[in-house]
């Protein structure tokens, strides 16, 4: 199996670049599925700078090999490649560069397919144009300009719908909760085979020593924790007021355990010291993996008021490991959170009206905190429904490659899209996931 493996330059791959030692953070999904390309398959690996959350600054692109990796990676300059000068217009150029180049690798590497990801999606259509390649295009989850797409007001509006509406020869989307199946149904062509499939999970690995900066092992005091990027998507300014008027009620008795970065972290910060609430807030803006078992351990309640979908890397954790929960209800009318439903009955999860609603999530907390039963048996309601439905990483990242290796295989679309059903259904079967 020849794989030309196209994805964005994420921050989290970013610095094992720069060290030349393969240590990615973050996007498991993209890492895992490298090292097992890098493991099974003849792979071309390129990652496009797209400088949106990085701080890539080469201006020339570069081919790196990493230790830790047989492949080398092939890393292409953003903005940077072009003066300054030219402004807006450089973003442009980029994505024609882009294009251009991943369309040379085609033409020399002779893939058995493209394998590349949302963020490349014009560099997608155009391949679909231009090549005769198996194209597998990758979508982590669906964004509100995904939606705003479909509706075609602007240009770029328009064009993107164009690039979904290609005939691909597959998606795999990932299921985060963020109504994929409505807007697959929507974006792309009827013909075209895809795949919607939940993260792996692994059980949350606890390091000897725990992290000085997490709280005491209090039993006095009920700890609510909010883990994700503190940007008002992720809902960390609803936790933050939902929290205080919680804490107004016992004040000596709840702690609010926030771990990520983002814009909104000094709002939390101010907001806690306002409220009185200074002492009663532990504040952590990275934490290292190894210690994120500690720190579900030491959490008593878990709170996610993500507005694009709750089944988060994070969130299957805590669902993984049973801890009680609470969440927004689901947002029909655009699919967020509909699988999230079918997955967790309704004597799982606490879910407020929406991730807005302060006073609900106030009263959720309250009752959780006033009634260790009710924690318990939500608890263990959760791990018990997890347990159907999710799978380790391993074998999450082992489905994807069996995909993969069928394509390659297959002798023309109607293939592909048989191996696409038979692939989904015994999905299903033994991870539970709707497609």
């Amino acid at each position: 199996m020849k794989i030309l493996y196209v994805t964005r330059l994420f921050s989290g791959l970013q610095s094992s670049l720069t060290s030349g030692i393969w240590q990615p953070t973050g996007v498991p999904t993209i890492y895992r599925i490298i090292e097992a390309l890098d493991r099974t398959a003849a792979v071309e690996f390129v990652l496009a700078a797209k400088d949106v959350q990085s701080t890539w600054s080469e201006k020339v692109d570069r081919i790196i090999e990493l230790h830790g990796l047989r492949h080398p990676i092939r890393v292409l300059a953003g903005r940077n490649r072009f003066p300054s000068w030219m402004k807006s217009i450089r973003g442009v150029l980029r994505e024609i560069t882009h294009a251009m180049i991943i369309w040379r690798r085609c033409r020399v590497v002779q893939p058995d397919m493209v394998y590349i990801d949302h963020a490349n999606i014009f560099v997608a259509a155009w391949l679909s144009l231009v090549t005769r390649c198996r194209i597998v295009l990758r979508i982590m989850g669906v964004y509100p300009i995904m939606r705003d797409a479909l509706r075609g007001r602007t240009f770029r509006e328009r064009l993107l719908k164009w690039c979904y509406g290609r005939k691909y020869d597959l998606i795999i989307c990932s299921q985060d909760g963020s109504g994929v199946e409505l807007w697959l149904e929507k974006a792309l062509h009827p013909s075209v085979p895809r795949l919607v499939m939940l993260n792996g999970v692994d059980r949350p690995t606890r390091a000897e020593t725990p992290d000085s900066r997490l709280p005491a092992d209090d039993r006095t005091k009920t700890i609510v924790m909010f883990l994700g990027k503190l940007e008002p998507a992720k809902g960390i300014r609803e936790f933050t007021d939902g929290f205080i008027k919680a804490w107004q009620h016992a004040p000596g008795a709840l702690r609010a355990l926030v771990i990520g970065s983002g814009s909104l972290a000094e709002y939390v910060r101010l907001a806690f010291a306002a409220a009185g609430a200074g002492n009663a807030l532990t504040q952590i803006d990275k934490l290292p993996h190894d210690q994120i078992g500690g720190a579900f351990a030491r959490a008593d309640v878990y709170v996610s008021l993500n507005k694009l979908g709750n089944l988060s890397n994070a969130n299957l954790e805590a669902m993984r490991i049973g801890k009680p929960m609470i969440i927004p209800q689901s947002q029909s009318d655009i699919g967020v959170d509909v699988a999230t439903d079918g997955l967790m009955p309704p004597d799982t999860i606490i879910r407020i009206p929406s991730a807005s609603d302060t006073e609900a999530l106030a009263n959720a907390i309250l009752l959780l905190h006033s009634d260790e039963g009710e924690r318990k048996r939500r608890a263990a309601r959760i791990a018990a429904a997890a347990e159907r439905f999710l799978c380790s990483w391993h074998e999450r990242v082992r489905r994807e490659i069996d995909m993969l290796e069928k394509i390659a295989l297959a002798k023309n679309h109607a293939e592909i899209a048989d191996a696409a059903r038979q692939h989904e259904r015994a999905y299903q079967s033994s991870a539970g996931t709707t497609a």
